[in-house]
């Protein structure tokens, strides 16, 4: 991506303007030599300072940076006119940022408010359509991930999942190899031949953004409240939250809680177990096309939640 530069004067201070995009940062630079602008403004004295009414990054005569974009140390922190640094979302330029609470700007997937968020390498929030590898990505409008699914006619089976951790990847990389053993595919080879046909979509599952928001939920409502026959107290079965919500309460759904599991093999074990247990297709995880899953840890055992939807 071409960057232009330009530079201007204030004081005894140069600035250079970077362009990453659309969208300019300014980062104070030496004016005796071009670092780095962290390496910079730290050799000229700044330091962080913080009180009652937040936090600043100022020289030794106590000025403020100017307001705007500034690369800290390898990061970009926004200050208002008024000095302070800026933490939690921003609006600027036609783009959303996020700013953690350290004050950095977020690249990459972060979890906010229990949704997860993708940042692209100039912070911007990433909206609509994005492929990384043999995964895409669809966003909302809201920048909230909407879902996660192997790429059209890529055979199927595993895929990287982004805004899982490791615990989820694996047992969702197990489920959905799971998902590509079930699959028949179709014995009329013309069906494969035909490239706007999206033969594999039943080969493995469509991560979904909110199941697995669900998937959060109920495992710390199940941790919590306890769980028994599908049922939280207070709270009741899948079915009686998602009608709570207002989500999708007409279609049909099941739920999966895995309790002291040695990692995600064992999980998977037990859903193959409940899968060749089941009498009805519907009692059968691989009748689903949506999974979402959550997981937590406690004393070196594992505790999964996974929600599937047709």
């Amino acid at each position: 991506m071409k960057r232009g530069k330009r530079k201007r004067k204030t004081g005894a201070e140069t600035y250079r303007k970077f362009r990453w995009g659309s969208v300019w940062f300014t980062a104070a630079v030496s004016a005796l030599a071009v670092l780095g602008a962290g390496t910079a403004l730290a050799a000229e004295g700044y330091s962080w300072i913080s009180d009652a009414s937040g936090v600043r990054y100022v020289n030794q005569q106590g000025q403020s940076v100017s307001p705007g974009w500034q690369l800290i140390d390898g990061k970009w922190y926004w200050f208002g006119e008024d000095g302070l640094m800026k933490t939690g979302w921003l609006n600027t330029e036609g783009y959303w940022y996020y700013l953690d609470p350290s004050g950095a700007m977020a690249v990459g997937w972060r979890t906010i408010d229990g949704a997860s968020y993708y940042f692209r390498e100039s912070g911007a929030m990433q909206t609509g359509h994005m492929t990384q590898g043999e995964t895409v990505y669809a966003f909302a409008d809201s920048g909230r991930v909407e879902s996660a699914r192997k790429t059209k006619n890529s055979g199927g089976g595993s895929f990287e999942i982004g805004f899982y951790d490791e615990a989820c990847q694996n047992l969702a990389s197990n489920l959905n190899e799971m998902k590509l053993d079930s699959f028949d595919g179709d014995e009329d080879e013309d069906y494969y031949e035909d490239e706007k046909r999206n033969y594999d979509k039943d080969a493995s599952y469509v991560i979904s953004g909110k199941l697995t928001e669900i998937a959060e939920h109920r495992l710390e409502a199940a941790r919590d409240k306890g769980y028994g026959n599908g049922n939280i107290p207070g709270e009741g079965e899948l079915s009686d939250y998602l009608k709570a919500i207002g989500y999708n309460s007409g279609r049909r759904s099941m739920e999966v809680y895995i309790r002291n599991a040695d990692g995600a093999d064992e999980a998977e074990e037990k859903i193959l177990d409940l899968q060749e247990d089941a009498k009805k297709r519907k009692d059968r995880p691989d009748y689903y096309s949506e999974m979402g899953i959550a997981h937590r840890e406690d004393g070196g055992r594992d505790y999964y939640m996974v929600i599937f939807m047709k």
